[in-house]
């Protein structure tokens, strides 16, 4: 396999013919990722366009591996979430300002597992950078109208890609192999926290038999702010790596997890993080209320919540720690993980006004 780095795609694009000498290239790594090297390709007389390709060891300091082949997984995820988002460009109107979209994929390479996409234009943030810098503790309290936006576009989003495949018998079948989501999500992230404390093993174990258990719709896998790229009226998603379907409440939780953290982080405004949740989630709610029976709802609810806390201690002690929490926030994590694992809040609502009533703990966060 040839590697592709800053260095080495000019010479792999002429190779190919993507580009030719007389033509100036310009590369840069994206930032971000742990798996893949993710080149931006400008300056050869077209437009931007995405390198992706897998590398076999991840960049975290636990060893960790999975096989170069999921990069095909990537691309079959990516291509079925275009078409189930409903249009040729593969764009989805959202809210009246926002519209919703994934890129597409332009060509694959076969022998270097890799491919290349669109690229969302210059200038674009992701949706982790936006909330760090609008929450930054020793800023102002100012709720953001555009962030508050964007958390309803991002569960709307969601509950387009679940909702557009529930119970899709086609889909199922093709997205049916998990080992993917097993390298990249369960054992790094669940079964890490299993090893680690050693008296969460049954709780932990009834999670994860119960997100493989209920396969109900495609589960894109890493749906987190920093896949999430922003831009004036849009927002794109992207990262297919461990998509495949499944239960979608690990979707959910995972996403939670995320804003949950930010709020610890945020301190004394944890009360605006918690609101960009509230209005992901009933976002969220109310665009799949119309698609899957209200009991159903109501499930997916109780087991978003258990995987909101086995993401939390994963977040903290799995293998891919957060690296914007100090020791005290990362405690207070790790109590709330562990204590929802054994005893869930009964609903969203349940866990927010605990989170918001724990005033004392955030106080000594900071």
């Amino acid at each position: 396999m040839f590697e592709i780095t800053t260095d080495t795609a000019w010479q792999y694009l002429r190779e190919i013919r993507r580009t030719t000498m007389a033509e100036p290239v310009e590369v840069r790594e994206l930032a971000g990722g742990v798996s893949n090297a993710v080149l931006l390709v400008t300056g050869h007389g077209g437009e931007p366009f995405v390198l992706k390709q897998a590398r076999g060891r991840l960049r975290v300091k636990e060893e960790w591996l999975c096989p170069v082949e999921r990069i095909w997984r990537e691309v079959e995820v990516l291509r079925i979430c275009g078409e189930v988002l409903g249009t040729q460009n593969s764009e989805l109107r959202m809210q009246k300002e926002i519209s919703a979209s994934v890129p597409q994929v332009l060509w694959e390479d076969g022998e270097n597992f890799l491919y290349a996409m669109t690229a969302a234009p210059a200038g674009h943030q992701t949706w982790k950078e936006l909330l760090l810098a609008a929450l930054k503790p020793e800023a102002p309290a100012k709720e953001s109208p555009s962030l508050a936006l964007q958390a309803s576009v991002c569960g709307e989003l969601l509950a387009a890609l679940h909702g557009g495949t529930w119970n899709d018998a086609a889909i199922a079948a093709q997205l049916d192999d998990r080992s993917f989501f097993d390298q990249l999500r369960l054992d790094p992230y669940y079964r890490q926290v299993a090893r680690v404390h050693l008296d969460l093993a049954e709780p932990i174990s009834r999670l994860i038999d119960s997100v493989w258990q209920h396969r109900r719709s495609l589960v894109h896998g890493d749906f987190s702010p920093k896949n999430l790229l922003v831009w004036s009226g849009h927002v794109m998603l992207i990262d297919f790596e461990v998509g495949h379907y499944g239960d979608p409440a690990f979707d959910l939780g995972f996403f939670l997890t995320h804003l949950v953290l930010k709020s610890i982080w945020a301190g004394p405004r944890r009360e605006e993080a918690l609101r960009l949740a509230d209005l992901f989630w009933t976002a969220y709610a109310a665009a799949l209320a119309s698609q899957i029976p209200a009991d159903e709802l109501a499930d997916l609810e109780q087991r978003m919540l258990l995987n909101l806390a086995g993401c939390l201690l994963a977040r903290i002690d799995g293998k891919s720690p957060v690296d914007y929490l100090n020791e005290s926030q990362q405690e207070i994590v790790r109590h709330l993980g562990c204590r929802w694992l054994m005893q869930p809040p009964g609903d969203w609502h349940s866990a927010r006004q605990a989170l918001l009533h724990s005033g004392s703990q955030w106080a000594g966060a900071s």
